[in-house]
């Protein structure tokens, strides 16, 4: 089955930094991931047909899972009336559960390198969905949501649960279980994740799992230099022990935040993040108009990067190019912090991608054509 070929499903979102990001990865690097990618309007667009050809320019033609994104939905609901971009109308219809959200498997439907995810929204329209589309002979993805406004109810939970076991998934299912923000309280306690995997497993049988989140921190203040557990990873390694048999795919949300960061304005101190395996590296500068100026700081916090002992020069990843232009002054590298974030979600992806690979051995480089 499909989801046989791929070790890593992070979550990402269509923004400019996870574009880029993913954008930049080894071109055989890309083959091997699944990303999950939540649908919304692309920049100034006014066709959510944009997105998808934002993301087959960051992709190609590789498979990729897609949802809706549900903050856009509720921005979508209150600007169709006002605005007159058709991409609201658009979304909004996309998200109707109408005939068993019959324009979202329509519009699915049209791409051989798209993998659906089950709207569950409306249960009342979950088995004429389901139904549309078990006949495109794709394979299909489930995602529960135990955080935020989106939280599941326990009630639509096992009713979802209830439904899809008495089918079956010819060209497989994965179930997704997306909690958000972890910590190191969710490591000490990942035998309730997985405990609830087993549970599930031996309701449904033959399907995929992923169980998700991000501890990337929302805030950095005081903080000069320093390093931060990979939570999710490491509740992954301990749920794979305890669950054999089971199919297991990691996920994560590529370094990037659960929920939307409600920081302050302005421009934030410039900070480079190194990711390695388990941890997030960083060097973070504090603003200071009367010293240097944000390239200036940027540039300081990459030459001290790369003399740090975890630096791995031996890496040639768009990332750490970025972060070598940078320590020289190159006007195309790291200048502002949505660049920095491109770079460590680059870095990121392909640090989880070869976990259980030795870096120093892959090649990166990509193949010259003439």
């Amino acid at each position: 089955m499909l989801f046989d070929n791929y070790s890593y499903i992070p979550i990402l979102s269509l923004k400019p930094a996870e574009m880029a990001a993913l954008e930049e990865l080894p071109y055989k690097d890309k083959n091997l991931i699944l990303p999950l990618i939540s649908l919304k309007k692309w920049a100034n667009s006014k066709s959510l047909i944009k997105s998808v050809e934002r993301i087959k320019k960051a992709f190609g033609d590789n498979y990729w899972i897609a949802d809706l994104d549900k903050e856009f939905f509720e921005l979508a609901k209150e600007r169709m009336d006002s605005d007159d971009s058709p991409v609201y109308h658009e979304f909004v219809s996309l998200s109707d559960p109408t005939d068993g959200y019959l324009n979202w498997t329509s519009f699915i439907s049209k791409y051989d390198n798209i993998i659906p995810t089950i709207q569950i929204g409306d249960i009342d329209n979950f088995e004429l969905q389901l139904n549309s589309l078990l006949k495109t002979n794709k394979p299909l993805v489930i995602r529960f949501e135990f955080f935020g406004k989106n939280t599941i109810t326990t009630s639509t939970f096992r009713e979802v649960i209830k439904k899809i076991s008495k089918v079956s998934f010819n060209n497989g299912l994965l179930i997704i279980l997306d909690y958000g923000d972890v910590n190191r309280l969710n490591l000490i306690e990942y035998y309730k994740y997985s405990n609830m995997i087993k549970q599930l497993y031996s309701l449904l049988g033959n399907v995929y799992f992923c169980i998700s989140g991000t501890s990337f921190p929302y805030h950095f203040a005081g903080s000069y230099r320093g390093e931060i557990p990979i939570y999710e990873r490491l509740i992954y390694n301990k749920i794979i022990g305890d669950c054999e048999g089971i199919k297991l795919i990691y996920s994560d949300r590529g370094s990037t935040r659960a929920l939307k960061n409600e920081g302050g304005g302005g421009t934030p101190p410039p900070r480079i993040d190194y990711p390695l395996k388990n941890d997030w590296r960083f060097i973070r500068k504090e603003l200071d108009s009367n010293l240097y100026d944000k390239e200036q700081l940027y540039q300081n916090a990459a030459i001290e990067m790369i003399k740090m002992d975890y630096w791995d020069n031996s890496l040639r990843l768009w990332g750490v190019q970025m972060i070598e232009k940078t320590s020289i002054g190159d006007p195309y590298g790291i200048t502002s912090a949505s660049r920095a974030t491109a770079v460590r979600i680059n870095i990121h992806i392909y640090q989880q991608l070869h976990y259980m690979d030795k870096l120093n051995l892959i090649d990166t480089e990509e193949d010259w054509v003439d």
